[in-house]
């Protein structure tokens, strides 16, 4: 199987403070797309000890390596730093990663989350990345993920924000993990729905998931900014591309029916 290792970075973790809920996730979507979790242990924002651990875990030349936390903003958003320490290349401007950043910025601006939407030295801090590293969109935050390539590892840091963390690692991770664990078929679905109150949604979803627990089931939100309405997304990792795309066209049918029946609904009722 294709050997993952996890860092969750943040001194919150270690303290009590906050209850590690990315851990956890990882270690059941990793497993459930044909990944095998080796090793996963929660780190200080110590870009040092950061550093350290994540040449100890090169070493081990695990197919995936993969960080949580630590790209944000502030002094202790440590991340990228440590990341290239341990690569040994030093942090530059990305233009990508500068853009995107910009541009949420500028969509918090517009729908009054934010009073200004200048590139504050603090802000373009979540652009600095390790050369040759690639920034990858985050579609629901605004400190885009970084992809590094360290043959035969691919390493992968994500945003601490379970939301955001989960949306980059649909984004950019599922596939490429269930290729490498040898499902070549990855399809998803998603259904756009009025809700804005997940707690709504959630028994709608479970049933779903006991009707099909063979396929992956999460609501996130449709869109960046404020007022936002959630999408349902269904996928699934198989060998065979006509019956996965039976069985998720199977449960979006279901999940459908049952946005009819209860206390919300897609929009214009598709």
């Amino acid at each position: 199987m294709t050997a993952v290792e996890l860092l969750c970075i943040g001194r919150e973790l270690l303290t009590g403070r906050t209850a590690d809920r990315n851990g956890p996730w990882l270690l059941r979507r990793v497993t459930g797309l044909g990944g095998r979790v080796t090793r996963l242990a929660i780190l200080d924002d110590d870009p040092t000890a950061i550093a350290a651990e994540i040449r100890t875990s090169l070493a081990r030349s695990p197919a995936f390596l993969l960080t949580t936390g630590g790209l944000g903003p502030t002094a202790d958003d440590r991340t990228a730093a440590a990341l290239a320490e341990a690569l040994g290349v030093p942090l530059a401007l990305d233009a990508t990663a500068r853009r995107f950043v910009a541009a949420r910025y500028a969509a918090l601006e517009k729908a009054g989350a934010v009073a200004d939407a200048a590139l504050s030295s603090s802000r373009e801090k979540m652009a600095w990345l390790p050369v040759g590293a690639e920034a990858l969109e985050n579609p629901v935050g605004a400190a885009p993920a970084i992809r590094c390539h360290h043959p035969p590892t691919t390493v992968v840091a994500l945003p601490g924000v379970p939301a955001e963390m989960q949306a980059c690692f649909d984004a950019h991770l599922a596939s490429p993990l269930a290729a490498a664990a040898g499902w070549p078929v990855l399809l998803a679905g998603e259904v756009r729905t009025d809700c804005a109150d997940e707690s709504v949604l959630a028994p709608l979803l479970e049933v779903v998931r006991q009707e099909f627990p063979d396929l992956y089931v999460k609501s996130r939100p449709a869109a960046f900014g404020r007022e936002v309405r959630l999408a349902v997304t269904v996928s699934g990792a198989g060998k065979e591309a006509e019956a996965l795309a039976a069985r998720l066209e199977a449960a979006l049918a279901r999940l459908r029916g049952l946005l009819r029946g209860g206390a919300t609904r897609p929009p214009g009722g598709g």
